[in-house]
């Protein structure tokens, strides 16, 4: 997907949400088809009651419809939610496209933010994934899952660092050659 930039905008880095929030679908898949698995076994021997063996088909054929319809709602959905979401830190602005909207790219300027700040949890030490906090003027943005976030917040940092070091020059030279013509 190409990504809305400016005319001089560049972008840094562009991820998506860390791969962890993926465990639960996994999970959810697996523990799901061992359990129509077991179910089809259970359904396909010889000597089941009779009420049951008279519908064994009917209760194989209904339990694969089931499987079907909870791994879509709770694997094959978080899956493609996990794809479309999006972060990216351009020289200008954050943008981000979280898994729970409605598709729409939203971005936060990097004029407007006050302070990034970055939470990880202990046992995330290896990935170093985590919340990053944009501290704005009225109130804050919340980026969950972000793919080692005290990296990325360092390149936030520096690309605020360097947009409002342009600017001032932008502005000082600007000044400067108005009054030069007078």
């Amino acid at each position: 997907m190409k990504l809305p930039l400016h005319e001089r905008e560049r972008v840094i880095i562009k991820t998506r949400e860390h791969s962890r929030v993926l465990r639960q679908p996994v999970g959810a898949f697996l523990f799901l088809t061992a359990l129509c698995a077991f179910c089809l076994g259970y359904l396909s021997r010889d000597d089941l009651s009779e009420w049951l063996a008279a519908n064994a088909d009917v209760w194989m054929i209904v339990s694969v419809v089931l499987w079907a319809a909870l791994v879509l709602i709770w694997s094959v959905i978080p899956w493609a939610r996990w794809l479309r979401s999006q972060i990216v830190l351009t020289t200008e602005r954050i943008m981000f496209r979280p898994t729970y909207n409605d598709g729409k790219l939203q971005s936060v300027g990097l004029f407007t933010v006050r302070d990034l700040v970055a939470h990880t949890k202990a046992k995330n030490a290896m990935t170093r994934a985590g919340t990053l906090d944009i501290v704005l003027n009225q109130g804050y943005v919340r980026l969950a899952h972000v793919p080692s976030v005290p990296y990325f917040r360092s390149l936030a940092m520096d690309a605020m660092t360097n947009l409002r070091s342009n600017q001032h020059v932008a502005y000082t030279e600007t000044t400067n050659s108005e009054g030069m013509g007078a």
